[in-house]
């Protein structure tokens, strides 16, 4: 069975990933400008109850999967692969009918009490059947991610993105003109199928993946049972951790129209600042996360293989690489964030201003991502427990600046919030990593010659844009192409000052060596 490295899976799910943004970017540019800001608000109040239910219920024993396929592929023992799939398949399946039940039974009260919108009502209905399906299809992603072969997941996240814009598309139409709740709800319909075809990709992929993995003889099988175990102590830390940090997401989006009208906001006012603030800007902000998701999606296997084999070498090199990246990463898009907030704004929603609030989310990029991969180093070192603590703290901290600043100084008071939070988990996650593996602590590499040229980006911005204006091909070419321009020239200073090496580069396209860490 054929492995890639960590590096090289983590790029084709960028690949991947990058397909899906753009796509979902399409899909989110006509849906706010079909429902207005008001209605990406309402949109936006079922993302905590679906985070809340599907991260809980997936992310456990997504990764759990993964880390025991990793192990065991690690020691030959092919025969175990489809047997540890098979009884994480039993059991999230059966709890995500359970979870189904109770949100049915209990749905008006979510709607009225929890979510106090009634017209979330049609959206939490049609979310119902999705849950045993999403729960199914992690467990088959978690077995891709273990063997290290993440074409499948790549594959089963663009069609299910394209059933998904293309059945909201085509009846959108229609729904606007029942209601702006229904419209809503054909997004949640939208979702529901999108989810049924990624399950059906990915289980056509498995069928035929598990059939040739069980040709290879090999001993070391392990009873059900024991898997069973196995499965219940790596996912249940993990479903909890992310239980309680949904929890605090939930409670956190929640507040934050209901601060917005303690600061002296009407109803629908509040609601259109919400849906700017979740619907609009951070997204645009978490676009990058593209890259860092992948990373840390494909750093548990990895770090959890190199344990298994005793490579400590390779754990240190797989999270160093990790880290550097992203703090790559973090600095090209502050200062590219920094630098065109409001024409990134105007080209993408025009009816609304999110320019003012896409710069001051700009200073959350470095911690944003960072955080996301740290996760991911954490969870392959087996400290979810560690890692929950320090997300709690965050979440503290967001939730305080929620409740006191937003009434007092709006968006820009909760942003702040997000900025200290995330800086004070980026801190205290590193440091736990630093501790457990005894890496060193690369600042220059890391922090300051990516700094330097992200403060160079922002003091030449403006000279970028005024040399694509040359052309005159029109403002939002103009715009593409200063941005563009922007990543290309920074990622050449990125290697001219160090901060990556050309040989580097190479090797994560698959060029300069075929040597794997």
């Amino acid at each position: 069975m054929m492995k890639r490295s960590f590096i090289s899976g983590a790029i084709i799910l960028v690949l991947a990933g990058f397909i899906v943004r753009i796509f979902g970017f399409i899909y989110r540019i006509y849906l706010s400008n079909l429902i207005g800001a008001e209605g990406m608000g309402l949109f936006q109040l079922i993302s905590p109850v679906y985070s809340l239910i599907i991260l809980t219920l997936t992310s456990g024993i997504s990764i759990a999967v993964s880390k025991m396929v990793a192990e065991e592929l690690a020691k030959n023992h092919f025969v175990n692969l489809k047997r540890i799939t098979r009884c994480a398949l039993i059991v999230v399946i059966a709890s995500g009918v359970v979870v189904s039940i109770g949100i049915f039974v209990y749905i008006d009260y979510i709607a009225n009490v929890i979510l106090k919108d009634s017209r979330t009502y049609y959206s939490l209905l049609l979310l119902i059947p999705c849950i045993p399906v999403i729960a199914a299809a992690s467990v088959l992603k978690g077995y891709f991610y273990g063997i290290q072969d993440v074409t499948p997941t790549a594959i089963s996240q663009i069609v299910e993105q394209v059933v998904r814009i293309g059945l909201v598309m085509a009846m959108a139409g229609y729904f606007l003109n029942i209601g702006l709740e229904y419209a809503c709800a054909l997004a949640t319909i939208g979702m529901a199928l999108g989810e049924i075809s990624n399950l059906a990709v990915l289980f056509i992929i498995y069928k035929f993946k598990k059939d040739n993995a069980a040709k290879h003889k090999s001993g070391g099988l392990k009873r059900k049972r024991h898997i069973l175990k196995d499965l219940v102590n790596v996912s249940i830390p993990i479903s909890f951790n992310r239980f309680v940090t949904s929890v605090m997401s939930a409670i956190e989006m929640i507040l934050i129209p209901r601060s917005l009208l303690a600061g002296g906001m009407n109803y629908q006012t509040s609601m259109e600042e919400f849906g700017k603030l979740t619907g609009m800007a951070m997204p645009l902000i978490f676009f990058p996360t593209v890259i860092t998701s992948s990373l840390a999606t494909t750093l548990v296997p990895a770090i959890s293989e190199a344990i298994s084999l005793k490579n400590f070498r390779a754990v240190n090199y797989r999270i160093s690489k990790s880290i550097q990246i992203t703090f790559v990463l973090g600095f090209i898009f502050t200062a590219i964030f920094i630098s065109y907030p409001n024409e990134i704004g105007n080209i993408l929603y025009r009816k609304e201003k999110i320019g003012y609030i896409l710069y001051l989310l700009s200073f959350t990029c470095v911690f944003l991502y960072l955080q996301q991969t740290l996760l991911g180093v954490l969870n392959g070192l087996g400290k979810q427990g560690i890692s929950l603590r320090n997300s709690m703290i965050g979440y503290v901290i967001r939730i305080g600046f929620v409740y006191f600043c937003i009434p007092v100084y709006g968006v820009p008071g909760y942003i702040w919030g997000i900025v200290i939070s995330m800086a004070f988990v980026c801190i205290l996650n590193l440091n736990t990593v630093i501790k457990i593996t005894g890496m060193v602590l690369n600042f220059r590499d890391w922090i300051i010659k990516p700094g330097i040229v992200g403060v160079v980006m922002i003091l030449i911005s403006k000279y970028i844009y005024s040399f694509f204006d040359i052309f005159k091909v029109g403002h939002s070419w103009t715009i593409v192409l200063a941005i563009v321009g922007s990543v290309i020239i920074a990622i050449a200073l990125m290697v001219v000052v160090g901060a990556l090496e050309r040989e580097e580069v190479l090797k994560m396209f698959g060029f300069g060596g075929k040597k794997r860490r």
